[in-house]
């Protein structure tokens, strides 16, 4: 297929999350975690890490510490007690997070330093098939009560004291601290085992989001800020960090935004009515693209992209195949009037193909450009394009309805 091109800067009001994993080519998929060699601890300034490429399986009921869950490209990142290694691995909507009981959990639960077991890979996507929060070991959340010591490497918790040791890991938010940083002001949330502190993670204040009147978005994924995206499933509770989100929902030809504020140890009232908008809604997509003879599906579909599609709000799953590149297969989420979207494909031996592709001209007009020395067809520099590779949503949700 040929693409189409405008004299316009793409305007991402739209957001584009992955929810299956990349395919390699059009062969199998497989699990390309990356690893990383932890020499610090929470004791002393780390080392640089040195990362290395593995398959692996994960070994079963190994402990392992949460060190990021990036709901936006999907991929969960976590370090191995046993091995001192960090491991990143893709995860989708079909990947079960369970609490310590066994019970369904949400991703937003598997917060910074949560210890966890997992198990296996999806065979159809390479992913996690489960994760699973730890029921051998302890956890004190939102403690402001405490006292470090950090000469004899301890901490009191309701007058106990607890070890920390060259094993123990700190964080505030992804970032790895030592524990002497931590201030007396600080709300830790405490992971151990027995008299062993796993892991310490500094956080804020949590409160709660009520959500009422789900029908119409029931089973769609709703967007809370740019780091927390869940499944709506009925009426529901959520846990979040306090602070002001923009909230974000689109299914079957509705949906909206709107700004919230948690407060600490608050319930803040959404009604999804109230999002919903005037429906059926419709985007009018234009695609960019970036190597000829693409191919791109909506819904299973084959679209026309010389020209601009016009997509109902909600979610609908978007194929990629181009020969010579990378296919892959993405969730797109519309919840805008108007989006342009550049498909910058990798190609199968590393390379990015980040230039919109330009389809050679008419035979009259190749020979009229041809007196003025024109060679093969390249970018005009009349068009201004911006171009983003869609690996995350991060900064697509700071444009939404901008």
């Amino acid at each position: 297929m040929k693409g189409i091109f405008t004299n316009k800067r793409a305007n991402f009001i739209f957001l584009l999350t992955i929810v299956v994993t990349v395919l390699l080519g059009c062969g199998a998929v497989q699990n390309n975690a990356a690893v990383t060699n932890h020499t610090g601890s929470a004791l002393k300034t780390s080392e640089e890490v040195e990362t290395e490429e593995t398959g692996e399986e994960p070994a079963n009921q190994e402990l392992y510490i949460v060190e990021d869950l990036n709901m936006a490209d999907e991929t969960i990142s976590l370090y191995s007690i046993s091995e001192a290694k960090q491991y990143r691995y893709n995860y989708t909507m079909t990947t079960k997070f369970l609490d310590k009981y066994g019970k369904a959990s949400m991703w937003a639960e598997f917060t910074i330093g949560s210890v966890v077991t997992i198990d296996g890979f999806l065979p159809s996507s390479g992913a996690l098939m489960q994760v699973q929060k730890s029921d051998d070991v302890w956890v004190y959340e939102d403690l402001s009560k405490y006292t470090i010591d950090t000469e004899k490497n301890l901490i009191k918790i309701n007058g106990s004291n607890y070890k920390i040791t060259g094993s123990t890991k700190a964080y505030s938010d992804t970032e790895k601290i030592l524990v002497d940083s931590i201030g007396s002001d600080d709300i830790l949330t405490v992971v151990g085992q027995d008299k062993d502190i796993i892991s310490i993670a500094v956080t804020t204040g949590h409160g709660f989001i009520h959500l009422t009147n789900t029908e119409l978005f029931d089973d769609s994924m709703i967007f809370i800020g740019n780091k927390i995206v869940s499944m709506v499933n009925g009426e529901e509770v959520i846990e979040v960090p306090e602070g002001t989100y923009k909230i974000t929902v689109a299914n079957n030809g509705w949906g909206g935004s709107g700004d919230y504020t948690v407060v600490r140890n608050e319930t803040t009232e959404i009604n999804l009515d109230d999002l919903k908008g005037d429906g059926p809604s419709y985007c009018l997509i234009t695609f960019l693209v970036t190597a000829p003879d693409t191919y791109v599906y909506i819904d299973g579909e084959q679209i026309d992209v010389t020209e601009p599609q016009y997509v109902q709000y909600g979610n609908h799953s978007l194929r990629v195949d181009c020969a010579g590149y990378n296919s892959w297969n993405k969730t797109l989420v519309v919840n805008s009037a108007e989006a342009t979207i550049t498909l910058a494909l990798e190609s199968e031996s590393g390379e990015t193909a980040s230039e919109p592709w330009t389809e050679e001209p008419e035979e009259e007009e190749a020979e009229e450009e041809s007196e003025s020395e024109s060679e093969e067809p390249s970018n005009n520099e009349d068009y201004d394009y911006e171009v983003d590779y869609l690996t995350t949503i991060a900064d697509l949700l700071g444009t939404l309805n901008d």
